[in-house]
């Protein structure tokens, strides 16, 4: 057996051992885990959507997954501000509901709210959307509300040349330009996420070119490791509650 057999072999074991755990602990938490994907066009993200979605589903681990709000904007002209507008409003009754039921399970966002913001910046720059108005925008990510929504974080960023040469050819919101734009405000909000997240992490995907396999498994151990984490310190944290209760 070759040495990249071998770590596959492995690799594949520590993701089976982390869902094990998640789904035999899942339901002893009181809150839904969040995990967000972020970054730049043709990165990878809703790929890797698809492949934890199909994951937890085949090991009937209870999740929701959210659908990107730029699929179904009944906005069309990305440079109105009313198309910002209605994605932050989309997003904010979007995370109230699932913050509303504390069904335990996985709610998962193809970017989400915390997406928005260096798009926010991106439009202040362009000029589409007011300055002041932004500034608003921002003050609700330190509203009490959005704190309890705190999820797991993964960013993307991929060179303009590649998310280009993955679309297949340049277009009106992907090519070179835009995405170098876009890639320049989506570095610049890293401590933002990292704020607002109860853990971040950032990946390049350039090194997973022509590698996807890997990268779905890199990102998959990756992310339910975090969840598996995350659920034993919330079980901790339940546990020293009701002692304290006691």
């Amino acid at each position: 057996m070759n040495e990249l057999n071998l770590n596959f072999i492995l690799q594949k074991k520590k993701i089976e051992n982390n869902i094990a755990y998640i789904k035999a602990n899942l339901s002893k938490i009181k809150q839904p885990i969040f995990i967000e994907l972020v970054g730049t066009p043709k990165s990878g993200k809703t790929t890797l959507v698809k492949h934890l979605e199909s994951l937890f589903n085949k090991n009937d681990i209870s999740i929701a997954k959210r659908r990107e709000t730029a699929e179904y904007n009944p906005i069309d002209n990305k440079e109105l501000e009313e198309y910002n507008i209605w994605m932050i409003m989309e997003l904010m009754k979007n995370i109230s509901e699932d913050l509303s039921n504390n069904e335990p399970r996985i709610v998962l966002y193809d970017r989400g709210i915390l997406d928005r913001a260096p798009w926010l910046d991106l439009s202040v720059e362009s000029g589409t959307f007011p300055q002041k108005d932004a500034t608003l925008v921002k003050y609700l990510y330190k509203s009490d509300f959005l704190q309890k929504y705190n999820p797991i974080t993964y960013g993307f960023l991929t060179s303009p040349e590649l998310s280009v040469k993955r679309k297949g050819k340049p277009g009106r919101s992907v090519n070179i330009k835009s995405i170098g734009e876009f890639n320049k405000h989506f570095e610049l909000n890293q401590q933002f996420f990292k704020d607002m997240s109860s853990t971040y992490n950032l990946i390049e995907t350039d090194k997973y070119q022509d590698r996807l396999n890997q990268f779905i498994a890199d990102t998959v151990e990756n992310i339910t490791l975090d969840v598996k984490s995350l659920i034993e310190e919330k079980i901790k944290k339940q546990e020293y509650e009701e002692r304290e209760v006691i």
